[in-house]
Order: structure tokens, then sequence, then C-alpha cells
């Protein structure tokens, strides 16, 4: 727990057999995590029962898609009388020991905080991905001048929020692809939200490749559908 609220850890999976334990049993071994729920979003390994297996709870979600399976897990979580959510993957590029430092910056009962908290992995990162990143996170900070913050990652998975952020923005983030992560971003400004964004670990991969950004194709489809997602929640919200 942290400050007295459950606190629910989120890793959505597709073929991710290799890394999932690990991952799950790193993020287990944080005492105020209350719950590691993974969402197998169709694998076609033992992704779920490694998962399991390490002591994880496992949900399977149909519709396929990096949002689809977060949105189906911050649901469940919910239901599992969860508090505040925890996003992260499943690959092993994050560390569980930066949750504590995204929970701290929610603030405690009766106390001022953040009503999310995003990681941004850019100082870990080099060439064309690093800097296409920033170039997207200062052009979305700078579609809400009044409500935004210092930005430089739109793609990062790790965040926590507390459900009740959840609950505002919820009907604004519909996307079940890599447009999920901005989405969420976007309508937080667009909310007034208090967000702060932290720099996080950022390692290399246990295993596989990337769903999104394993080719340049691939890297320049997700970030055309990320800008796509920006500039129409920049219009929806005027």
């Amino acid at each position: 727990m942290h400050d007295g609220r459950r606190v629910a850890v989120i890793i959505p999976a597709l073929d991710e057999e290799e890394s999932i334990a690990e991952v799950v049993r790193g993020f287990r071994a944080v005492t105020e995590v209350d719950l590691v729920l993974v969402v197998d979003n169709g694998s076609r390994d033992r992704t779920a029962d490694s998962a399991r297996a390490a002591d994880a709870e496992v949900i399977l979600e149909n519709r396929r898609g990096y949002g689809a399976a977060l949105r189906a897990g911050i649901e469940h979580a919910l239901q599992r009388g969860a508090e505040i959510v925890v996003l992260t993957e499943a690959d092993g590029t994050f560390d569980p020991a930066d949750l504590r430092h995204l929970l701290a910056e929610l603030g405690s009962r009766g106390f001022d905080g953040h009503d999310l908290v995003l990681g941004s992995r850019t100082a870990g990162m080099s060439g064309a991905l690093r800097w296409g990143n920033v170039a997207v996170a200062r052009l979305l900070a700078m579609l809400w001048p009044r409500s935004s913050c210092r930005l430089t990652d739109v793609g990062c998975t790790y965040r926590a929020l507390p459900v009740e952020t959840w609950r505002q923005l919820r009907d604004d983030v519909p996307s079940g692809g890599p447009e999920f992560s901005p989405q969420m971003i976007c309508a937080a400004f667009a909310h007034r939200l208090a967000v702060l964004e932290i720099p996080v670990r950022y390692g290399t991969r246990v295993s596989g490749v990337s769903k999104h950004t394993a080719s340049i194709w691939g890297t320049a489809r997700t970030a055309l559908r990320m800008l796509r997602a920006i500039v129409a929640m920049r219009v929806v919200s005027r």
C-alpha cells in the first residue's frame, strides 16, 4: 500500500514468456504493491502460465492492442479494490525500484500531490527514437500551454495515477493502440489536472522485440498514429 491506498501494477503482455516471470517477481518484491495484474493480449506462448507461476493475477483481453490491454487491466484492478494503478511493461526495460519515486509524487491523503505522474525514458534512449520522442512531447505540451508540464516523452508506459484520475479521463482515452499513452496525457491537460514527468531508468529488453518500434517503418507508423491522436484531442477539446 501507499499511504493506506491499495496499489496495483498492470502489465500488458503479448508473447513475453521469457521475461514476464522476472518482471512480475521484481514488482511483487516492492512492498507498496498489493496486486500485480498481467493482461494477456492473445499470447501464443506460455506468457500466462509463467506469470501465474510468479504469483501474478492474469486476465485475458481478446481485443488486441496495447491500449485495449491497459484499459482492461485498469478496469479489472478497480474491481479488485485498487486505489492507485501503476502501468509498466512486460519486457524488463523498467526498474521496479522506480515505482516508489512515481508513488511519492502522487502525494498523500490530505496533502497536495499530482494527479498523474509520468515516467520519461529519454535519458536512456539514443538517436532518432530519442529526439523524435522529445519533439512530439514538446509539441503536445505546446498545444496545452496553460495546463501542460515539462514533457520529454509521450510513449512511456511507466506511470502512476489514482483511480479518481482514471475515472475523470477514461471516456477521453478510447484508443486500443499505442495512442493510448499520449491520449491520456492530452486528456489530463484538457482537464487541467496536475501532471508531473520524472526520469525513470530504461534498460534493454530481456528478450524479443518491441511491438511498435522494432523497425524504422514500425516506429514511423507509431509516431504518425500518436501525432494524429494528439491533434485530434486538441481539436476536440477546443
